[in-house]
């Protein structure tokens, strides 16, 4: 062999292997698992309310509030969430301004079902009711 084709064979296997760790399955990363009548959102995905359809229902300053998920799925298919809210803090003896998290609502249970009409976004449904709370995603 010469040393031109042990270097192609080299690059062919990297392509192969390449392509391999390309091609394995992505659910085990997964943040959202479909699990019949509610999703099941990976515990410490954070989410913020879906900007385009709550501005376009009146939402005040929609991009000031996100959720953490606290905990894995419950055999009723409920999960906590914290809220929070951003906050803009403002240092007068420094005169700088900061953006802070504040925790306004610890760990409460609520189902996620996926938004029918609108790809890659949830409902947070209130367990006790049945009446949605937020249109949410993925925190970008």
């Amino acid at each position: 062999m010469q040393v031109s084709e042990m270097k192609g064979d080299h690059m062919f296997l990297y392509v192969v292997v390449l392509v391999l760790l390309i091609s394995v399955p992505f659910a085990a990363f997964a943040q959202f698992v479909d699990r019949g009548n509610y999703v099941e959102v990976a515990k410490g995905t954070k989410l913020c309310k879906t900007i385009i359809l709550d501005k376009s229902r009146g939402a005040f300053e929609p991009d000031k509030i996100f959720w953490r998920i606290t905990s894995k799925v419950r055999a009723n298919g409920t999960q906590s969430v914290s809220a929070f809210v951003l906050e803009t803090v403002y240092d007068r003896k420094s005169g700088e301004t900061t953006i802070t998290e504040r925790r306004y609502d610890d760990d409460y249970a609520t189902f996620f079902t996926r938004e029918p009409e609108h790809n890659g976004m949830l409902i947070m449904i209130n367990p006790r009711d049945g009446r949605p709370e937020a249109s949410v995603e993925v925190c970008k």
